[in-house]
């Protein structure tokens, strides 16, 4: 097959790969894979991945906000699209971006939509209490449902948000889940990472973006009960999450006992989560977080680690009693504690990641997309 592919954000540089990152750099093994390349302001500096898929580029305006820059730059993405169908006589697209996939509607190709996330919600998170924010969630809204509608098929991760996609009109789409590289994230002797870190003692830990709709405000809020370090591996986006816990932190006298990492390449992430001794998913109560199940979890199950989450529906069908949860702060205490203290099945955690490896979920991704051409 002839693949375009329509990402989310940044292919190369965005410091945290998603899902079609995974799954298309398998997939170019055997198909020919171009992916529309959003050169984005905001992570130029970053260190550019490789990647087994060819790029397009559409640079055009150059500007910092999101948002923004997909509303100036649609002309040169249409383009772009227009040209690459057409010259490589493209099979069929794969689209999770909001604005160039409604765009991609009107060019004669079979459009295969991946709902990865809320992605209303997500799109107007990096605006927090705005007026922008409430504009924002209602044009995705609109966009969404329309390109939704138009589509050849339709991917997700989870059965929650499979539901309310059939609860506004959209049928059959294909449920698969978010997952993770276990040749990559392997377990390593925790004292020995601990040792390449510089760190002593418990360790609990996150990894993943500094946004608005992470609760570490719990685990700050703990750390005064518990004789732990709270390592905090990934970077801020968009906005200040990262430096507003940063504040609270500081209010609390609890700066000595977080250790910020900024961004960590993947492949190194190993490493970081090895020297947990428990790995936290920490998020607040919203839709986003209630229906999906992000690819954190899977991280630290691939290491070895018990994972503490917030008490979600969607990963409590999914991983069930296999994972552990609070619904507050002395739950998160409590819990805590209670980790530190029991063994636990390091091989039995990375099993269940390896049920979950993208080289399985690639081979799903690839037969919705042959049926959709």
């Amino acid at each position: 097959m002839k693949i375009l592919v329509i990402p989310t954000t940044d292919w190369i540089r965005h410091p945290i790969p998603n899902r079609l990152n995974f799954i298309f750099d398998i997939l170019a093994e055997k198909h020919e894979v171009y992916v529309l390349h959003f050169d984005l302001k905001k992570f130029k500096n970053n260190r550019p991945r490789e990647t087994a898929c060819k790029l397009v580029d559409t640079k055009f305006v150059d500007v910092e906000d999101p948002s923004l820059y997909y509303l100036l730059n649609w002309p040169k993405h249409f383009i772009k699209m227009r040209e690459i169908i057409k010259e490589k006589s493209i099979d069929v697209v794969l689209s999770t971006n909001i604005l160039p996939s409604f765009l991609i509607n009107f060019l004669n190709v079979p459009v295969v939509f991946d709902y990865l996330d809320h992605l209303e919600e997500s799109a107007s998170i990096y605006y927090p209490e705005s007026f922008f924010g409430k504009i924002v969630k209602t044009g995705v809204r609109q966009i969404t449902r329309y390109n939704l509608k138009h589509a050849a098929s339709t991917i997700t991760v989870t059965q929650e948000l499979k539901n309310f996609l059939e609860d506004i009109g959209v049928e059959d789409a294909e449920v698969i889940p978010n997952g993770v590289n276990c040749s990559l994230l392997k377990p390593i002797p925790k004292e020995e990472a601990k040792k390449a870190l510089d760190l002593k003692g418990n360790v609990i830990g996150y990894v993943g973006s500094l946004e608005h709709w992470v609760d570490l405000e719990t685990a700050v809020e703990a750390l005064p009960d518990l004789e732990v370090t709270l390592l905090v591996v990934g970077p801020g986006l968009f906005t200040d999450y990262g430096e507003k816990i940063k504040e609270m932190a500081s209010k609390l006298g609890v700066s000595e006992r977080i250790r910020f990492t900024g961004a960590v390449p993947y492949e190194k992430l190993g490493t970081y989560i090895s020297a947990m001794d428990i790995g936290l998913n920490t998020l607040k109560k919203m839709d986003k977080n209630e229906y999906a199940v992000g690819g954190k979890v899977f991280n630290y199950l691939a290491c070895g680690k018990p994972v503490l989450s917030s008490r979600t529906i969607s990963l409590v069908r999914v991983l069930g009693d296999n994972l552990f949860y609070y619904d507050d702060k002395d739950s998160f205490i409590r819990e805590t504690k209670r980790l530190l203290e029991i063994p636990h099945d390091e091989t039995k955690y990375r099993e269940i990641a390896k049920g979950f490896d993208w080289e399985i979920l690639a081979r799903k991704y690839e037969e919705v997309l042959r049926r959709a051409t």
